[in-house]
Parts: structure tokens; sequence; C-alpha cells
């Protein structure tokens, strides 16, 4: 590997590549928005953030999130904004809480498509777009009601920015994408705190360094863009804070110092956490990084190169290096591992061909799995055994067009019937599609983990006056689903350390919405509740905690209906 720099050419944009770019545009529409409401909230983190959302709308307030009427400040609100605009235009429903993550998803390929032709040509770009529209996590991520596809288009939106900023002609121009690159660190500042800063910090810092280009700093006025910054950033922070004393330092030190430092949000994993999310997240493309790592080994280390191999390995090492860490963590370094995948797969002449046959060869072998397990489901994990056997039929039909699609093409490539890339492009984005449609028909016959199939077993048996409780138990979608307007009573011990998956509402015991009343009790403060008998009770909880229920109660509860391991009682 050759160390010395070397000036990435940057290519005059070409036209579209013709019907491929056609197909790479039909592919992501079909890929982020087809079904996408079809699929009930998942629980926690979907109807969670649907349900703040709506509760921006209900309360009329849109600088202090809510759920459950409950002022919930572990995450900023331009995330919750754009899900509550799309809630107003378009109506309470999956898909419009989706919909700002899908757009999200599909601005990322846009921005990475434009990128990449600048910077190669046509046909990197058409590989780079299809290689991050199709990687399961992206797309899975796209079409959840999630932060971090947003706060990835941000992230990618700044670094492009940058790199565009350091390398222009133009110094209006250079100093105009500055700016850019500035406000798209603040606006992901308000969708999820300072690392969509951190992270293009991070990356922009060892690019200087290690290309020793510190005269860029006088190009990206630092003074100005930071000015810029503030301005965007400021207004929404101190307007939280006034209303919410102390939520500034929660929010910068419990919910980034400590979580990252320290092991108090319990979500610590190994050091190889990371490799094994990568390894599942990126496919059916992951079999391609060894051949992305010898390409970038092979060849001089470009100014363009280092910048994407920076890009990948920077913000990976540092979150791996944190106490908390999640799976969607690392999506931002997706859109420049998608770059130097296209690049290698492109770079690879010899092999270019039979290398385009892994991740069909992978989404074949799966379907396979997947037709073996629904015929004998102990083979499947007990996570998707329902949603496959019900769906043996599509199963059949998806995995015969994959085979069909890829067998037509490995026949004409070792007949050399096929000219130049054309082909493995069609076969490759046609045979992902099927793969990434299959997977969403899954995902739509999944019910386990929504509130949705409890709502509308329950829906008929409440009335207008009763009063709903969780008595240790949380179903985050439940109020989005049941549209109500009025808090459930959340009963827990005083020990908890997460609320509704909120640490800032267990430990700072926040005041609900005006007018709206007592959210939080204790075990013996809601005894006392029930036994004055001033309102119906209907009470949500889990069987093994029935007896402790009834033994504070001092009486049997009615019970009302069973759905799974939770049971609804009344007292009356």
């Amino acid at each position: 590997m050759e160390f010395t720099l070397q000036t990435s050419e940057t290519v005059k944009a070409e036209s579209p590549g013709g019907s491929s770019f056609w197909l790479l545009c039909l592919v992501c529409v079909i890929i982020l928005f087809w079904r996408l409401g079809s699929a009930a909230l998942f629980e926690p983190d979907e109807g969670r953030n649907a349900e703040k959302a709506r509760e921006i709308l209900l309360l009329g307030d849109w600088v202090t999130p809510h759920e459950n009427f409950l002022p919930t400040l572990d995450k900023p609100i331009f995330f919750y904004w754009l899900v509550a605009i799309s809630f107003k235009l378009f109506g309470l429903s999956e898909g419009s809480a989706r919909l700002p993550s899908a757009l999200a998803g599909l601005g990322c390929i846009v921005l990475l498509y434009r990128f990449a032709r600048d910077q190669w040509g046509t046909q990197e770009a058409l590989w780079s777009a299809l290689i991050l529209a199709t990687s399961l996590e992206f797309v899975l991520l796209a079409r959840f009601v999630i932060f971090d596809m947003t706060l990835t288009f941000f992230i990618t939106l700044s670094l492009f920015s940058f790199y565009a900023a350091a390398h222009s002609d133009n110094l209006r121009c250079g100093k105009l994408h500055g700016l850019v690159m500035y406000a798209a660190m603040a606006v992901g500042t308000l969708i999820k705190g300072p690392i969509a800063a951190v992270v293009p910090g991070i990356v922009i810092f060892f690019y200087l360094l290690l290309t020793r280009k510190w005269f860029l700093l006088q190009r990206l006025n630092i003074a100005l863009g930071t000015l810029l910054y503030f301005m965007i950033v400021a207004p929404w922070y101190a307007w939280a804070e006034t209303r919410n004393p102390g939520y500034l330092r929660y929010f910068l030190w419990e919910e980034h110092f400590l979580r990252y430092v320290t092991p108090h949000f319990g979500r610590s994993k190994g050091g190889y956490y990371y490799f094994l999310v990568l390894g599942a997240g990126f496919l059916p493309w992951t079999f391609l990084i060894p051949l992305v790592a010898r390409s970038v080994w092979k060849r001089k280390l470009t100014d363009l190169d280092l910048f994407l191999v920076l890009w990948v390995v920077l913000p990976f090492v540092f979150f791996s290096a944190s106490n908390s860490k999640l799976p969607h963590y690392i999506l931002p370094i997706y859109p420049a591992l998608a770059l130097l995948t296209g690049k290698a797969l492109l770079d690879d002449k010899a092999s270019e061909r039979r290398i385009l046959w892994i991740p069909n060869i992978f989404i074949v072998a799966f379907i396979g799995y997947l037709l073996v397990g629904a015929l004998r489901p102990h083979l499947l994990a007990k996570e998707i055994r329902t949603e496959v056997v019900q769906n043996f039929a599509p199963l059949v039909v998806y995995g015969a067009a994959v085979a069909v699609i890829f067998g037509i093409y490995v026949v004409g490539d070792r007949k050399n019937f096929w000219r130049g890339r054309d082909a493995a492009f069609v076969s490759t984005a046609t045979a992902l599609t099927l793969f990434i449609l299959l997977t969403v028909q899954l995902m739509s016959a999944s019910t386990e983990r929504s509130a949705k199939s409890i709502a509308q077993a329950i829906a008929p048996l409440l009335r207008a006056e009763d009063r709903l409780v969780f008595y240790d138990v949380s179903m985050e979608g439940l109020p989005f689903y049941l549209r109500l307007v009025q808090p459930i009573w959340l009963v827990h011990s005083q020990q908890k350390k997460e609320l509704m998956g909120s640490i800032y509402v267990a430990e700072r015991r926040p005041i609900p919405a005006r007018g709206y009343g007592q959210v939080l009790f204790g075990y013996e403060q809601f005894a006392a509740e029930w036994k004055k008998n001033a309102q119906p009770l209907r009470v949500f909880l889990k069987k093994k905690d029935l007896p402790r229920l009834r033994k504070e109660i001092d009486e049997a509860p009615k019970s009302i209906i069973t759905l799974n391991d939770i049971v609804v009682v009344s007292n009356r």
C-alpha cells in the first residue's frame, strides 16, 4: 500500500447512465416507499417516537417533547417536528410516521450518487448508490420511525460539503459549501445532539492532519460558520432550558458524556460488537469488504480514498470505544463504505463479473434457508418462525423469481452474451429489490412486537371515562393507536432506572403537561387510588404480576381480557 497521496481528478459530470439510471430510481422508490405503512409500529422505538410527534399536535407544544403527557427530553425535538408535520399533512398513520426517515434515506442516496458521479463517473455512481440502497441495515432504518437515518443524511451532507469546499476552484463557491457544512451539522444537532458535529469533526480533523492542508481552515471560515451553527442550534436549546431548568446539564452531561464513558445507560457491549453489526447490516455486500480492503491496499492512496477511509474507520472506532452501543449508531459510515465498495468493484476488472455473483448467491441461499425453515420451523429463529411459515407461498414466488433472474445472468455471462456492465446491474438490482420486498412482506406480517393488536382488541371494551393504567409494564405505541387524549397512569418501583425507555423521566420525574394531573405512581400510591374507587381503572399488567397486585389492593380485580402475557383488569 502506497501512502503517497495522489490528488483525485474530479470527473466532469456525465449524463445519467441511460436505462440503468432510471432503473436505479425505480429501485430506490420501491425499496424505500413500497408498503411503507403496512407494518405496525414496532415496540418500543417506533411507537415511542410516533406518540411524541402526535402529542406535539395534541398539546400544541413545539418546544418540549412529551410522551404520555410527560416532558421527555432524552432527545432534541427536530425529528419529532418532521414526523408531526407529516401527520399534519397526511394524517396519523404508520406510513406518515415513517415518511421522514424514508425521505432522508432517499436524500442520502441522491447525495452519494451525485458525489460519486462528480468524482469518478456514472458507473461508479450507479453501483455505489445501488450498494447503499440495498444494504440491509440502511433499508431497515430508512423504513423505521427512528432518528438515525435523518441524522445520517445531515452528517453525509456535512462531509460531502466539506470535501466540495476543500476542492472547489471557485473560492466563493468553496465558502458556500463550507456554510452548508456548518448548517448541516447544526440541523443534525437539533436531531440528536452534538454527535452530529463530533462525527464529521473527527473525520475532518484527521483528514487535515494527515494531508497537512491546514490552509483549508481559512476557506472554511470558522468564525462565520460557528456563528451560523449557534444561530441555528441555540434558539431551541435555550428555549428548552428555560422551560425545563436543568435540561442542558442533563442532556450534555448524562445523555452524551456519561453515556459514552460509563455503563450508566445499560447498553454496554464488547469491543467486537460493531464488527457483528456491520457484518449483518451491510449484507449482501458484506462479502465484498475484503475486496475493498485489497483494492485500497494495492493502489496508491488518493486524497479521496483517504477521506472515505477515515469516514469509515474513525466513527467505527469512536463508537466501538463507547460504553453505550446500539446497532444504528454506525449508520453514518454506510455512505462512505458504499462508495469504496462501488469503486473497488469496478476497479477489479479481472474478476468483476464473478464477484457480482456473490450478492445473488447469498440471496438465493438465504431464501432457500427460509423455504426449508417454512417446512421445518425448528430450524428458524423463533423471532421469524411464525411469519415465515405464514408466507410460504410468497417465499416460493420470490425465490423462484430471484433464481430465474440470476440463472439467466449467469448463463449469459458464461457464454459472453453480455457487453459492458448493464446486464450485471439490471440482474443485481432486480434480484436485490425482490429480496428487499420479501423482507418487507415478512416484516408486515409481524405483529408480536407491536401494540397495535392489543389496541385493536381492547378498544371496543373501553369507555371515555376509563382511566388506563400500566402496572410495571410499558407499551409505547398503545396511546398512539388508541388516540388517547389523557395520560396513562404509570405504576412502578421508585428504584426503576427507566420509564417508557427514558432515564430522564425516571430520574427527574417531570411535572405533566398543564391540566393533566398526576401520572407517576408508586405501588402504595396506586393501591390507595384503587381503594378510593373514584373512577373506572383499566390496568394492564403481566400475568406474573397479578398476585402482587392482588396483595397490594387486598382484593381480586375483575378480569377484562387476556392478551398473550398481558392481562387487563378493572376495579369495576
